[in-house]
């Protein structure tokens, strides 16, 4: 059987170059991971505030990005395919295959598109709930004023803690929430949030979840240091809605605040000596030290390099 090898001149024409653009990538990634240079840090970072929606958000970036160039590539690449084969083999471009290639190139379009629409709504979301982390964190740092440790984007077991404060106190086990708000037209009452102790009352809804996810991690949490430390940890669960206005009508097992009253979390009785927060502390920062510099490699640092970094 002859090959009549002007057949297949198309295919490899289309996708030899996407063959060479990942083989060259391939090739960038292996030099950057050889090459002789190291990260001058010595030890994993902490998990700043939003740690794991940053990630997500690079996730989300890179692929609506992929999504959104190969939807705009994939008709085009087909239609290249029909016009070469009728260039290259006349006989082959026949009506038929002409409908196969105009269905495959629309299919991969409209899935293409459907992803991108899907990684865009995604985007948007994980970048309200990452700005809401961020302003939560930052009023939780200006409690270390008053002596406290904040840990951000702490490992909890299935997902993780927002915010961690260790203070005399106790310890507090921050959800953030980033909800937006309704423009309804109605001023104060559309930013504002009820709380009669049991439940969430906003403008457009009446729900329990919120509550319910600060409630088990900071059970979760506890049961964590109870176990590391071998002594019981006194846990608050706290629910930080930044943009609301909070009015408390009751009190519940979940304190609910706009991030700027983070102050109000450390006054009351001492429940924690300053060793003990040390303890809690040092257990939190070795969770939490999760972050290694970029291009670390493995590498002898001298005594003296130790003690400048």
């Amino acid at each position: 059987m002859t090959v009549n090898w002007s057949t297949w001149v198309p295919a490899a024409a289309a996708i030899m170059p996407i063959v060479i653009i990942f083989a060259l990538i391939g090739v960038v990634r292996h030099a950057e991971g050889v090459r002789r240079s190291h990260s001058p840090f010595n030890r994993d970072f902490l998990r700043p505030a939003g740690f794991s929606l940053q990630r997500r958000l690079e996730e989300l970036q890179l692929e609506l990005a992929l999504s959104f160039g190969f939807g705009l590539l994939v008709p085009l690449w087909f239609y290249s395919m029909w016009l070469s084969v009728g260039n290259w083999y006349p006989a082959a471009a026949s009506p038929t295959l002409g409908y196969i290639y105009a269905s495959a190139g629309l299919s991969g379009f409209l899935l293409l598109l459907s992803q991108t629409t899907r990684n865009y709504r995604g985007l948007r979301v994980v970048r309200a709930g990452l700005d809401g982390e961020l302003a939560t964190g930052q009023e939780l740092d200006r409690l270390m004023r008053h002596g406290c440790w904040i840990f951000h984007d702490v490992p909890g077991g299935r997902s993780n803690i927002d915010h961690v404060v260790v203070g005399p106190t106790g310890v507090l086990a921050v959800e953030t929430k980033a909800r937006p708000r309704p423009d309804r037209g109605q001023g104060a009452q559309d930013a504002t949030v009820e709380f009669d102790g049991y439940k969430l009352r906003f403008p457009d809804e009446l729900q329990t979840a919120y509550l319910d996810q600060a409630g088990q991690q900071a059970r979760w949490l506890r049961e964590w240091l109870c176990g590391v430390l071998g002594k019981d940890v006194p846990v608050q669960a706290v629910l930080a809605l930044p943009g609301w206005f909070v009015d408390r009508r009751g009190d519940g097992n979940v304190s609910v605040i706009n991030p700027k009253e983070a102050a109000k979390l450390i006054q009351g009785p001492v429940v924690l000596d300053r060793k003990a927060q040390e303890r809690i502390a040092f257990t939190l920062e070795r969770a939490c030290r999760a972050t290694p510099p970029r291009r670390r490699r493995t590498a002898t640092v001298s005594p003296l390099a130790s003690r400048v970094s």
